[in-house]
């Protein structure tokens, strides 16, 4: 049997966990699909044909190859978690599925649709929703979020000012020669889509997540580091299109027509009362005691905004209308009119008009839907 390549191997466990965020199948790439090779594919289990045992994979960019299987090939599962072959499960050659990822090896055709299978590894897709259940769970414990401050590259520290329940709190990353660098791609709001980095790349102003072990001086050891540039824009709706899946606004700062690309992983949210009333300050007089004049009462603390932004409830599309005020989160792409939203928030016309620290808080409240795992 041919050697498996650990590679190979990690290159699935990410592709698994990509692949399991998308709700539908992309459209064929033009270009050379790095999931196919000469002697190899990797990609999700789109059908079995059991009569002439062939199953159709398809890709992260949406190419399909006809793998052919036989008595001459060799079944193995990758439990969850597992890097090294002698953990994989040899199983029979009926025990996948549609929705499984697999790692086909075997010679590739000359026009890379078909290919008869030598090595058939599967991780299924129920292993695979487990695997991210505990990694996100392992996010939410061990993980911080904030935005990037000042980057010490002698010591290879960074100082963020990190989101906790009390508000933003200096805090400084160490990190090693260990941790692993991730940067957000342009124009995607997907964590499976960030690409390697280093420390190099951190600017001040970045959104910044970390994942590791905090020490009792404060400081907090990072294991994996994922960062990207974003940006918040508010404004009112100019026009909603529901078959394309825009929405346009006019942005209240720029002055600029903006059009919003919504795809099937933005999240839209709208804004409570409860939660304007901790973003809003009051206006002199406004809450004041009896007798207290116009010194103004103190607005709630926000707590921790990241969840209160995940408690708030959901909007559709087709719930937004031209007039509303929004704020959009996005990454910084390469056309500053046309964004893809990780985030919509509505319900924001107060934030945006007031005066006293409303723009600050609208920029808090749009960063935070900073994608995880």
């Amino acid at each position: 049997m041919r050697k498996f390549h650990s590679n190979a191997l990690c290159a699935l466990i990410l592709f698994a966990s990509a692949f399991s965020l998308s709700a539908q199948t992309p459209a064929p790439s033009p270009v050379p699909d790095p999931a196919i090779t000469a002697l190899s594919v990797m990609g999700v289990v789109s059908d079995v044909k059991a009569d002439t045992r062939q199953v159709t994979v398809t890709t992260a960019a949406g190419n399909q190859v006809t793998v052919t299987l036989s008595d001459r090939t060799t079944f193995m599962r990758i439990p969850p978690g597992e890097k090294t072959k002698d953990k994989f499960i040899k199983i029979a050659p009926t025990d996948f599925g549609v929705g499984d990822s697999v790692f086909a090896r075997g010679r590739m055709t000359d026009d890379r649709k078909s290919m008869p299978a030598l090595e058939f590894y599967v991780m299924s897709k129920g292993d695979i929703a487990q695997q991210r259940e505990r990694e996100k769970d392992d996010w939410r414990k061990r993980g911080l979020a904030g935005t990037v401050n000042a980057i010490n590259a002698a010591t290879k520290e960074i100082t963020i000012d990190a989101r906790t329940a009390e508000g933003p709190k200096p805090t400084v990353i160490t990190t090693t020669a260990e941790t692993k660098f991730r940067r957000y791609a342009p124009d995607s709001v997907r964590f499976s889509d960030a690409k390697p980095s280093a420390i190099a790349e951190l600017k001040p102003g970045d959104q910044l997540r970390a994942l590791g072990t905090k020490s009792a001086d404060g400081r907090f050891t990072a294991e994996e580091i994922v960062a990207g540039s974003f940006q918040t824009i508010g404004g009112a709706i100019a026009e909603v299109n529901a078959e394309k899946h825009e929405i346009k606004i006019n942005d209240a700062q720029s002055k600029q027509a903006v059009t919003v690309v919504i795809s099937k992983d933005s999240v839209m949210k709208r804004l409570t009362p409860e939660l304007l009333a901790t973003l809003v300050p009051p206006k002199p007089g406004a809450g004041s005691k009896p007798g207290a004049g116009s010194n103004p009462v103190p607005p709630k603390q926000s707590g921790d905004l990241q969840e209160m932004f995940d408690q708030l409830p959901v909007v559709t599309l087709s719930e937004l209308k031209p007039g509303e005020s929004i704020l959009v989160s996005s990454t910084k792409g390469a056309e500053p009119a046309r964004v893809t939203a990780i985030a919509i928030v509505s319900g924001v016309g107060p934030l945006l008009q007031s005066s006293q620290g409303g723009r600050p808080a609208a920029v808090s409240l749009g960063a935070m839907s900073l994608g995880g795992p």
